[in-house]
């Protein structure tokens, strides 16, 4: 009962934002006409945000006051700010959207975790947790995030993004004629190295831009790195469920995605984030663990 509260209660707070958004005529015209079933997907969406949140509040050692404020601001920069960066460096292909449009997207969607991280304090903190963290889990955390250890997990957090962008962008999403017809206006497949070479003459500043992006999404959730420094198992699981949230909005209908292409990145989205999740999990956690072990040896 209380999930379902917490469902209803993110739920309605989204589409009431989402109602308030002073939307471009144009963008507004196009969603006029849409499914009512969308809400379904909306739901669904949003009860998987929640669970996920649930999951993290009911695991954390984190007193009460700081994971209030460290978890909405967290999940809305992983699963709202992160999507709509890329959906502005795509802007030639949503014609419709304006850059205002976007960042109203951004709110609008950011509300589910802005919502939904409070409530589920309120609802789902354990009572009996202790908050005080021993002298190991500080040690832990210490290691974690000593200045040069952290700067170069970022940097290998952001070089293998960018291979797993490219590597599931071409074998899973690519392989889609419809989805290669919406960006690039032709269905014509130039093969994975072709593409590379396509993207280094037309649009080098994609590799920086998702170098940066990968070590956004690193340095994001190390909070969750942090957190559960000591519980290696519910750090993986944290961020296969958070990662997975970023992908799960794609299954929501929407005028601006064909169903086809929408589809198409769904799967490329699931995978190549769960492979993410478990890379961001050993680099955090694994790598973390051999280091000190090796140095005890």
């Amino acid at each position: 009962m209380k999930f379902l509260l917490l469902v209803f209660l993110t739920t309605i707070a989204f589409f009431v934002v989402s109602a308030l958004m002073p939307y471009s005529t144009a963008f507004k015209a196009i969603n006029q006409s849409a499914d009512p079933s969308v809400a379904l997907y909306i739901l669904a969406t949003i009860s998987w945000t929640c669970f996920t949140i649930v999951y993290i509040v009911k695991r954390s050692r984190w007193e009460k006051k700081k994971l209030m404020i460290v978890l909405p601001l967290m999940l809305f920069l992983v699963l709202s700010f992160m999507m709509q960066i890329e959906t502005m460096f795509f802007g030639h292909a949503f014609k419709v959207l304006t850059i205002g449009d976007i960042l109203l997207i951004m709110i609008a969607n950011g509300t589910v975790p802005l919502v939904a991280a409070p409530l589920s304090l309120i609802l789902f903190r354990r009572k009996d947790i202790r908050t005080g963290l021993g002298p190991a889990y500080m040690a832990s955390a210490s290691n974690l995030f000593g200045s040069q250890s952290l700067l170069i997990k970022l940097a290998l957090t952001g070089i293998i993004y960018v291979v797993i962008y490219f590597v599931f962008g071409y074998f899973v999403a690519w392989q889609v004629s419809d989805l290669r017809a919406f960006y690039t206006g032709r269905e014509t497949d130039n093969g994975f190295i072709g593409g590379l070479i396509d993207n280094l003459r037309d649009r080098p500043v994609i590799f920086p831009f998702q170098f940066f992006r990968g070590v956004l999404f690193g340095l994001f959730v190390l909070p969750l790195a942090q957190m559960f420094s000591n519980q290696p198992r519910t750090l993986l699981i944290s961020l296969l469920l958070v990662f997975s949230t970023v992908s799960i909005t794609l299954i929501i209908p929407n005028a601006l995605f064909p169903d086809s292409v929408r589809w198409g990145h769904f799967r490329e989205m699931m995978s190549s984030m769960s492979v993410f999740a478990v890379v961001v999990w050993w680099i955090y956690a694994k790598y973390r663990v051999r280091r000190i072990q090796s140095s005890q040896g």
